[in-house]
């Protein structure tokens, strides 16, 4: 059960606005917790990673523009976070977490090329459980992103912007957001929990750069309200979780007028872990897929402009699948890591404002964790990168969304080899 318990903590149901809110579950079954342990079971957990990435393309912006020079570009990015957890009394769980990073940001290809360098945006949740209730563990919780980004990026730091399949930071920063989240945890049997929950978030408006530069446009993006579902279940040697989830969004505003509304976004994803007997390591899976219903837009017509559905689907299908296994060494756990990302066509990221391409990625790699104590632990990855993209720019294959507030920033071709790489440290205390 605990390993199963672990399973479901580790699940986080992500909010179209790009942060989590957490569904906590009771580690001790909801039963009394003894005054003594009580007193000492509060632990803050600091982690923090050194990531980077870098591509090379020979394939330039404009798309087609294939004269030789190509594209280049790489991305420093450097998250931490700080995780307090509690139990004030023995019928309540408190969960705080606070996460934010820094970022450096470069791309060159053959007309547009840009580079910035700024804090990410600050991240902080917080929920508690109740856990005096026997077969359930209510909880809430409330998000909040804090504005400590760079949301407009004069010039040509615009074009320091890359594509959200191939780094971690595609937009620098957003508005004042607020999520708040209730749900619940449900043991069905001793092997299998179910959580269950539902969120809004409010997304404070910002501005964003534009032309002329004196007058940014206002970005009021939409309200999402996210519905989720969580199993969480253990058979033997094999633990994991699989979780829904279905968000609807209001209209994104540009000064006051509405601009895109995404269409409703599905979410299925999964996670197991498989331990093999006689020390031969644990194999990890990893598998989700998105979709999108059809969405509204500004119609940029010759005589009124309307807000109306676009005439076919232009959002892509998003799917991932990642495995690795680890060999365990004394402390020293290692072994070989890969990845598949297919989005079948070019689609729209509200959440960056930004036109991604269709594409195929594959990754191969190595990874390696070292637990110097049970309090601190180490971990270092690199994988080679592969990616096959379909030309495409801003306008295709759906042009009239250009017009409007999409136009903003779109993403050069990237069908290219590059790497990825981290080092970081986990220490709890």
């Amino acid at each position: 059960m605990k390993r199963l318990l672990a399973a479901l903590c580790g699940v986080i149901a992500t909010t179209s606005a790009g942060w989590a809110a957490d569904a906590p579950v009771a580690t001790n079954g909801g039963a009394a917790t003894p005054a003594a342990t009580v007193a000492q079971n509060w632990t803050a957990t600091f982690d923090s990673e050194v990531r980077y990435f870098s591509w090379k393309s020979g394939l330039g912006f404009p798309p087609g523009t294939a004269d030789g020079t190509g594209g280049s570009g790489s991305q420093l990015y450097i998250p931490y976070g700080l995780q307090l957890v509690g139990l004030p009394n023995e019928n309540i769980k408190i969960e705080i977490v606070g996460r934010g990073g820094w970022v450096h940001s470069r791309q060159s290809t053959n007309q547009q090329s840009g580079e910035v360098r700024t804090t990410t945006d600050t991240v902080v949740s917080a929920t508690a459980t109740y856990l005096g209730l026997d077969g359930i563990q209510p909880f809430a919780s409330v998000n909040f992103n804090i504005p400590t980004g760079k949301a407009a990026l004069p010039g040509t730091q615009a074009f320091a912007r890359m594509d959200p399949d191939l780094v971690d930071i595609a937009s620098f920063g957003e508005g004042l957001n607020i999520g708040p989240t209730i749900g619940f945890n449900l043991p069905l049997t001793s092997d299998v929990i179910l959580s269950l929950s539902a969120g809004y978030t409010h997304r404070g408006k910002y501005d964003r750069e534009g032309s002329p530069p004196a007058l940014p446009p206002t970005i009021e993006p939409g309200e999402v309200l996210t519905a989720t579902a969580t199993i969480a279940h253990q058979v033997g040697q094999l633990a994991g979780n699989i979780t829904a989830s279905v968000s609807t969004e209001t209209a994104t505003k540009q000064d006051g007028e509405r601009q895109f509304k995404p269409g409703t976004r599905y979410l299925i994803s999964g996670s197991w872990a498989y331990t093999w007997p006689e020390m031969q390591g644990v194999t990890t899976l990893t598998a989700s897929l998105s979709h999108a219903k059809p969405n509204k837009a500004l119609f940029e017509l010759p005589a009124t402009p309307r807000f109306d559905s676009e005439p076919f689907n232009s959002n892509s299908n998003l799917y991932r699948i990642g495995i690795e296994h680890l060999f365990a060494v004394g402390m020293l756990s290692l072994g070989p890591t890969g990845s598949y990302l297919y989005r079948d066509r070019n689609g729209y990221n509200s959440a960056t404002l930004q036109f991604v391409p269709a594409k195929e990625r594959w990754s191969a790699g190595a990874l390696a964790r070292y637990a110097a104590s049970d309090k601190v632990s180490f971990n270092a990855r690199v994988e080679r990168i592969w990616v096959h993209e379909s030309v495409s720019y801003p306008g295709s294959p759906f042009s009239l969304l250009t017009e409007s507030l999409i136009a903003i920033q779109g993403v050069p071709a990237i069908s290219s080899t590059g790497w990825q790489s981290a080092v970081g440290a986990n220490v709890s205390f």
